[in-house]
């Protein structure tokens, strides 16, 4: 009778750490499902001699990268004094103003959750500046 005993506190014991174990696990569910995707990513771009640039980088027009999901806050540099430049992704209907010479400004938007590639171009001046956006 005594084994029993034993027994069964010890089984009591046992689901007691498991529960209390699945307990904690479950507390920290919303912190972990919603850690990167509801951070917004800043990207900076520089529209510099009729050319899109990352900022500190020398790839002209490059391809951007973005997951699917992703928050992004686009900056758009214009270091070309009295030429007009934007930045526009038109699927997406995301689109800088047009900035008259030297400025700056933002836009935020999601990326879409499916994987593939979008064009992103400068309005005033799309066979020149234009890129390809590629969602992982």
């Amino acid at each position: 009778m005594r084994d029993v005993t034993i027994k069964s506190r010890n089984k009591a014991i046992f689901w007691g750490v498991v529960l209390t174990a699945a307990a904690v696990v479950v507390s920290f569910l919303p912190m972990l499902a919603s850690s990167d995707l509801d951070k917004v990513r800043e990207v900076r771009l520089v529209a510099r001699d009729m050319t899109f640039y990352v900022e500190g980088s020398t790839e002209p027009n490059p391809t951007l990268a973005f997951r699917a999901g992703e928050k992004v806050r686009l900056i758009l540099t214009n270091e070309d004094a009295g030429i007009d430049h934007n930045f526009s992704i038109p699927i997406w209907d995301a689109t800088t103003k047009l900035l008259e010479g030297r400025g700056e400004d933002a836009i935020e938007f999601k990326v879409p959750k499916r994987k593939g590639s979008e064009k992103y171009t400068c309005t005033p001046h799309s066979e020149m500046m234009r890129g390809t956006i590629r969602i992982e």
